[in-house]
């Protein structure tokens, strides 16, 4: 696999900003909490960002109609770093939260433009065959700086205060948006359409509807997010006290292990791309499948030491399936439509995202954790069913 240069800038540019989403996220997170002592407060930082994304993904096929795409990359990174900028300087004084709300809207809505793009640049830089392995190097690097990052975030709040995590995310933002300058991208307009942007949502969703394949791929990911918060902090730090009965130090260790696994998984995929390359609508129904079942196991399961070794496996089992996916989405879309059926598609997983927090937040309060788990497993095995059904009436008689 030769690495074209505007992929390395390109990688750059996500994994810098990556890692300041990150960052920026603890040091408000817990700017918020200091100044509110509130819970709710201090979570409206997270939902905010996911509801921003929501909204720029839905915007961004108007959005590539006015703005060339090059210069809308550069515009998304510089109202970030602004945005950044000002948040840093508004953090040292006595300032009203909505505001600080105000800018992480703002921030987030630009930063929700991005990885349409990202996905459009992708597929011009990358070969085909290559896409798979593309992915993997992204991934598994931006895997390892957001482990790193929740670590180290916290140590530096610990030890310079939340801050100076603001003005290390300025400094990373910097770097992504130098990265983007050197990104080389044809600097066009999508073919702009003569209508309303809630006539754009209706002509883009009968598009994605005429497309059968892309649809259900969209809405396997979209199932899986509705169940895939059993992973956030608080469902599994609740696993690790009411069901293993271990101390907190044994919910960092989940933590890690499932880390550990996702960047384990990235690097099978680069190391064995041909293979998963080859049938990937059979890789992603296999994976799910298996994913779902060693999840039934990992609910049930008592054993601390038993519940790590599981969750490194499941790791490698979610990347691979993942990048799979993705590159088999990218791979299927037609270049005219990928920065506008992306950006619908990332939208519809943010709103998955936050109704998935809800409704397994609810659960967890009625029932025991480890069934919280046994659902999700369940409801991973039916998914993988479904996409067979889909796949054997799509494909016919073709092998899948």
């Amino acid at each position: 696999m030769k690495l074209n240069p505007s992929f390395i800038y390109l990688l750059l540019a996500v994994l810098t900003t990556n890692l300041a989403f990150s960052f920026y996220t603890m040091a408000l997170t817990y700017f918020v909490y200091g100044a509110t002592n509130s819970v709710f407060y201090s979570s409206l930082v997270t939902f905010i960002s996911v509801g921003a994304k929501v909204l720029s993904g839905l915007w961004i096929g108007s959005i590539t109609e006015k703005i060339k795409r090059k210069s809308l990359l550069i515009c998304s990174i510089s109202i970030q770093l602004i945005s950044m900028v000002l948040l840093y300087f508004l953090t040292n004084i006595e300032v009203f939260i909505v505001v600080i709300y105000l800018i992480v809207y703002i921030l987030s809505f630009a930063n929700g433009t991005f990885a349409p793009i990202k996905s459009k640049i992708l597929k011009e830089t990358l070969e085909e065959q290559d896409m798979s392995k593309g992915l993997s190097i992204l991934n598994s690097i931006d895997q390892i700086l957001l482990f790193s990052g929740w670590v180290l975030g916290a140590w530096i709040i610990s030890l310079i205060g939340n801050n100076n995590l603001l003005l290390i995310s300025v400094i990373l933002l910097l770097i992504a948006f130098m990265s983007v300058l050197k990104i080389k991208t044809d600097n066009v307009t999508e073919v702009r359409a003569n209508k309303g942007t809630i006539g754009k949502i209706s002509d883009l969703l009968k598009l994605l509807n005429s497309k059968p394949l892309i649809k259900n791929l969209i809405i396997i990911e979209c199932l899986e997010v509705l169940i895939g918060s059993v992973w956030i902090g608080s469902i599994t730090l609740k696993f690790v006290q009411n069901h293993l009965h271990q101390n907190i130090e044994w919910w960092g260790y989940i933590n890690a292990s499932y880390y550990l696994g996702t960047i384990l998984g990235a690097f099978i995929v680069m190391k064995f791309s041909k293979i998963f390359q080859n049938r990937p609508a059979k890789i992603i129904i296999y994976f799910i499948a298996i994913y779902g079942f060693l999840l039934i196991i990992y609910s049930i399961n008592a054993l601390s030491i038993f519940a790590i070794v599981l969750v490194i496996f499941i790791g490698p089992i979610l990347q691979i399936k993942e990048i799979v996916q993705e590159s088999y989405l990218i791979n299927m879309i037609s270049h005219k439509d990928l920065v506008k059926l992306t950006g619908l598609k990332n939208s519809f997983v943010q709103m998955s995202f936050l109704l998935s927090i809800l409704i397994v937040g609810a659960i967890t309060e009625v029932i025991k954790i480890q069934y919280v788990y046994t659902i999700s497993g369940v409801f991973s095995c039916l998914i993988a069913l479904y996409f067979y059904c889909f796949a054997k009436k799509y494909f016919k008689e073709q092998k899948y």
